[in-house]
């Protein structure tokens, strides 16, 4: 028996979120259990404690007296700085330089160390969902119950954006012009099907998109995607992989919706996904997803590794014996039934898909 990864794409959902502080936040939650929140509602306020970094110089500047290393100071001592912005060297603009690697001041200057105080951050938690807060975790956040539409991803910037969905026009992001009179797309996640690009980048920042749904785009624009204010999301991974048909399907139906994109940046040790969220009430009872169960034939999953990546089929068979692969292991593996035939593809390269 084969618990598999499983990606939602749902038209209509049972949704259960834990919206928390960071585990170093220190809070206080401002909702009760069985209140009902709104998306921008504010569920619960705290602050990242003042942290000090000291700052080691000699590798830069080499063995100096405490005098002459604060003779290097481009700032004041206890001056608010910003992070990257340099505070010791000859010169400002130019040679070894020390950047502040946060926001903060300098307290201390000596021994060849500069040690500063990072300014406190400041965090106000939306519910990001409208719903009913079913859990509370006292001075961290709560866990939201809601009924909706939800798509979900397998990479996402690292920015959260609520804002209406809107399609991009049928040409694509690429064609539309950077310089335009009309604001259509202004402050709206836009959805392409097609992978991004860098001119796609270009556009989205021109014409002021608030995110980007999209279905691939290549590694190489990892670092540009990292540096934008936007929330990016991608339904299919890296490379030039089109957007499946579920996706597409889900997504058509909801432009002009209200949504919430949680483009959350995934981590190994957590299971959490990037995904789209737009509410929508229903009197029917709804269960949440089962992230238990195991592959059965007649599933309909996802494909994740070359050469099938993103292609989406049915399985037909589970063969109980192993598959010998290119490179000698023997792996459990499934018959998936695609458009273009029946592969075998081993069970660890596959994902439910759907509900």
């Amino acid at each position: 028996m084969y618990v598999p990864e499983q990606q939602i794409i749902a038209k209509m959902t049972a949704i259960q979120r834990e919206i928390l502080l960071p585990e170093e936040a220190v809070g206080r939650v401002l909702v009760a259990e069985g209140q009902t929140v709104d998306i921008r509602e504010v569920v619960a306020r705290g602050f990242i404690p003042d942290q000090h970094l000291i700052l080691e110089t000699r590798s830069l500047f080499g063995a100096l007296k405490d005098d002459d290393l604060k003779k290097l100071l481009l700032v004041k001592e206890r001056q608010p700085v910003q992070a990257q912005q340099p505070i010791a060297g000859k010169d400002p603009r130019r040679g070894r330089r020390l950047l502040a690697p946060v926001n903060g001041m300098i307290v201390y200057v000596g021994g060849g160390r500069i040690i500063m105080q990072a300014t406190p951050q400041f965090i106000d938690l939306e519910a990001g969902v409208r719903g009913t807060v079913s859990r509370v975790y006292p001075g961290r956040g709560v866990a939201v119950e809601t009924t909706g539409a939800l798509v979900q991803g397998v990479w996402g910037s690292g920015k959260t954006v609520i804002a209406t969905l809107r399609m991009e026009p049928p040409t694509g992001i690429d064609t539309i012009p950077l310089e335009a009179l009309d604001t259509t797309y202004k402050n709206e996640i836009v959805v392409t099907t097609h992978p991004l690009t860098p001119q796609s980048l270009r556009v989205a920042e021109a014409r002021n998109f608030a995110g980007l749904v999209a279905p691939s785009m290549p590694i190489q624009l990892i670092n540009r995607v990292a540096q934008l204010e936007k929330a990016v999301l991608l339904t299919e991974g890296f490379g030039t992989i089109p957007m499946n048909e579920m996706a597409v399907t889900a997504l058509k139906d909801f432009d002009s919706y209200q949504a919430v994109l949680d483009a959350y940046l995934p981590r190994r040790w957590e299971a959490r996904r990037p995904e789209l969220v737009i509410h929508r009430r229903t009197e029917d009872t709804l269960t949440p997803p089962d992230f238990r169960q195991t592959l059965r034939r007649g599933m309909r999953v996802r494909i994740t590794r070359a050469p099938y990546t993103g292609q989406i089929g049915k399985i037909s068979d589970l063969p109980e014996r192993p598959l010998a692969l290119e490179n000698g292991l023997a792996v459990p593996v499934a018959r998936v039934d695609l458009v273009s035939g029946t592969v075998e593809i081993p069970l660890a390269n596959l994902e439910l898909s759907g509900t």
